[in-house]
């Protein structure tokens, strides 16, 4: 599902075959469980899998006044067209809040795309944040 989050819409050509991706990409994913930087939510209907959602979890430097301070780098926020607008993807998002909150986590951080901006106003995120972003691919040498 990656392959097609991230194809989709795009217009981009990929650098490497489907078959290769997937393999480096399911290696990445095993190892964040593993290393345990990454926790995953999928929703599956009759052995499918439908939606998912990532989140790395950020352990910040400790401070004098909180020494777990850490964030959520959520990612991979997909379902697939046809299990669109059905709440599944909302129901998850649900899941990851919760879990969030039970983790302690001071925020909660994302990449949005003008398509998904309602879906991600209506689980309670904002702009109004103190983050800024510098995009170091296209930084100059």
């Amino acid at each position: 599902m990656r392959w097609e989050f991230q194809i989709e819409g795009n217009g981009s050509t990929p650098i490497v075959s489907k078959v290769e991706f997937v393999e480096i990409c399911s290696n990445y994913l095993k190892q964040g469980l593993l290393q345990k930087n990454w926790v995953y939510w999928i929703a599956e209907l009759e052995g499918e899998i439908v939606s998912h959602i990532f989140v790395q979890r950020v352990r910040g430097v400790p401070r004098p006044t909180w020494l777990n301070n850490a964030y959520g780098y959520v990612s991979n926020v997909y379902t697939k067209p046809a299990y669109r607008r059905q709440g599944i993807g909302t129901e998850l998002m649900q899941q990851v809040l919760s879990w969030a909150g039970q983790q302690e986590l001071d925020v909660l951080i994302v990449s949005i795309s003008e398509e998904s901006l309602t879906f991600y106003e209506r689980a309670g995120f904002t702009a109004k944040n103190e983050w800024m972003e510098c995009i170091i691919r296209n930084y100059p040498d």
